[in-house]
């Protein structure tokens, strides 16, 4: 799948509505399009389909033990998470029509992927000659972070889709300023506002853009605007009262650190590249500055962007800085995986930054590109050290070696979903802390630990210590055993995941596996 990219575009001002004007007659442009549209949804299709059958990962547990719920039930414990319900919902009608595995689950995602496809062009076209727009488009349907959401049991793709649709409806808003604009733009932000948090960050991106160029657009915009804001407001409120009665998600925040300056260059590394191993990351986000300063040096004297193209840098950075601020004045929230909405901004700019170089240079840098994405995508999907591949099959098929004496402790408490959905052991199941599923999940008490641990391990003879994600403490519990018993065999199913074999009584037979080093 390829687009031609036989003549530059210009993607600031006037040059980008003169060049636009030469371009093809209208009646082979559409058949263009739709070629390549087809193209991208078939690639997309492949290599998500490829890859249904992958480990169950930690989010996906989740949704599936969430949405094996009733929809009531449901609705209670999505207030009681940090989460908004609409993708919730949707999953469990799905299930309930099609299947309840979790290859049918990640397949929603993948729809909701497919779907972004054609609002994705309309984006890029608003900012692009149709050429560029088309490889904007080919960048997109191969980018490795769009890619590893798009098969994954989670809201991220909704979230995309929805925030596509709310910057078609947007644009036109701005372009424009029609009411029909000004519904579609208010409608998505009611859809967007029930699928993730994050999804205020992009609104008030929109808002706070829409204040400053409303000078320049028809009458009665900020009193429009402010329709939205009430409309958005009234329309949440429902759910923030009711989450608000559920606890607002005390009890299952998730313990995450105070954002650094590497974090947020992370994110913007990931969007571009996709989750590489440390090393390989490393290297990407220190050659940040380099690019920054090539970007710099590479600007035309006196270009400016049009107001499209603005908003298109607002929707990249001003939702992920601000979810940064809030991050280090609130609480601490910020992973890439809810930024996801920045993302196809992100890879517009850089294909109109790549555009506006001239025909030569600009043809040998998205190639460049273009290479580069592919194999981010590749390696990300066969590497072994992806930092947020979760195998959690292997850790439960090394953990069945347990026998009826032994014990299994999962640390911490929420792994235990991913992980019971593959074991199928003789030995029970525990979590550190100790977890009553009737309630919320436990917070780690320090001066708790021995006895907890103590009233697990009598009467066992080993005990397989499963340790994932951590959240502050897991050194913490590994040190317990470490310095009481003897660890018989260590295992590491993929980066961030161990299974270690404790003796914490007396067998005759010692579990098989490779000595710890």
């Amino acid at each position: 799948m390829t687009a031609t990219l036989d003549r530059p575009a210009v993607t600031v001002g006037r040059h980008a509505r003169v060049e636009a004007a030469r371009t093809r007659p209208r009646r082979g442009r559409g058949l263009v399009v739709a070629v390549h549209l087809v193209s991208a949804a078939v690639v997309v299709a492949w290599s998500q389909l490829a890859f249904l059958g992958r480990s169950l990962r930690l989010d996906e547990a989740q949704s599936l033990w969430q949405t094996n719920h009733t929809y009531g039930r449901l609705l209670e414990l999505i207030a009681q998470d940090v989460h908004v319900p609409l993708y919730h919902v949707v999953l469990r009608t799905w299930r309930l029509v099609l299947g309840d595995d979790i290859g049918t689950a990640r397949v929603l995602s993948l729809v909701f992927l497919l779907a972004s496809l054609p609002l994705f062009y309309l984006v890029a076209r608003s900012v692009l000659t149709q050429r560029w727009a088309l490889f904007a488009l080919v960048v997109f349907s191969t980018s490795p972070f769009v890619l590893w959401y798009g098969n994954e049991a989670r809201m991220y793709t909704m979230l995309l889709l929805v925030t596509l649709a709310s910057q078609v409806a947007f644009l036109a808003v701005v372009r424009r300023g029609r009411t029909a604009a000004w519904v579609g733009w208010a409608a998505t932000a009611v859809v967007g506002a029930y699928v993730h948090y994050f999804f205020f960050f992009v609104l008030l991106a929109q808002g706070l853009f829409l204040l400053a160029v409303s000078r320049r657009l028809p009458g009665r915009t900020v009193l429009k605007l402010t329709g939205v804001v009430v409309l958005v407001v009234a329309a949440f409120l429902p759910w923030f009262l009711y989450f608000r009665a559920n606890g607002s998600a005390s009890g299952t925040r998730p313990q995450l650190p105070t954002p650094s300056s590497v974090d947020f260059s992370n994110v913007y590394s990931q969007f571009l590249f996709g989750f590489q191993s440390d090393p390989v990351n490393t290297t990407l986000v220190s050659a940040w500055p380099l690019l920054v300063l090539g970007a710099l040096l590479s600007v035309r004297v006196g270009s400016r962007l049009d107001r499209n193209g603005a908003y298109l840098l607002v929707a990249a950075f001003v939702p992920v800085l601000t979810a940064f601020v809030v991050s280090h004045l609130v609480t601490p929230f910020f992973l890439s995986r809810y930024m996801v909405p920045a993302a196809p901004a992100l890879l517009v700019l850089v294909v109109a930054f790549l555009a506006g170089l001239g025909p030569r240079v600009s043809k040998v840098l998205a190639g460049a590109l273009l290479a580069v994405t592919v194999a981010g995508t590749t390696v990300q999907a066969t590497s072994s050290d992806n930092p947020v591949e979760e195998d959690y099959r292997a850790a439960a098929e090394l953990a069945e070696q347990a026998g009826p004496r032994d014990l299994v402790v999962v640390s911490s408490p929420f792994t235990i979903y991913p992980f019971e959905y593959y074991y199928d052991g003789a030995a029970r199941v525990s979590t550190l802390p100790v977890w009553n599923r009737q309630q919320s999940a436990p917070t780690y008490d320090a001066p708790e630990l021995p006895a907890e641990a103590q009233s697990l391990t009598d009467g066992h003879q080993y005990v397989y210590l499963v340790l994932s994600y951590d959240q502050g403490y897991q050194d913490d519990v590994y040190q317990y055993f470490a310095s009481r018993y003897e660890q018989t065999a260590a295992y590491a199913p993929s980066d961030g995941l161990q299974v270690l074999v404790f003796r914490v009584g007396y067998a005759e037979v010692v579990p098989l596996g490779s000595p710890p080093a």
